[in-house]
């Protein structure tokens, strides 16, 4: 299998702010750099992405996610 895809495969990803499923083109990508939750909309920064719907209400709810902005913590006290 070494990284073929079935053709006509749409990679989905979970909206961290609404819990939907989406096509990963249709989420934002936010990656922690320097501390921070950072939008990452040409998906080409390094690190773990979470994906949000575009919506303000979801991306209001990513940013309050304890998880989240605990794992950007630990990202500074790393440093």
């Amino acid at each position: 299998r070494s990284g073929v895809t079935r053709r006509g495969h749409v990679a989905e990803r979970t909206c961290r702010g609404c819990g939907r499923k989406e096509p990963q083109a249709e989420l934002v990508r936010f990656v922690v750099a320097d501390g921070r939750l950072m939008e990452d909309r040409l998906r080409t920064m390094s690190g773990r992405g979470v994906y949000c719907c575009d919506a303000a209400v979801c991306r209001g709810r990513l940013a309050k996610n304890r998880k989240i902005l605990k794992r950007a913590e630990g990202a500074r006290l790393g440093e």
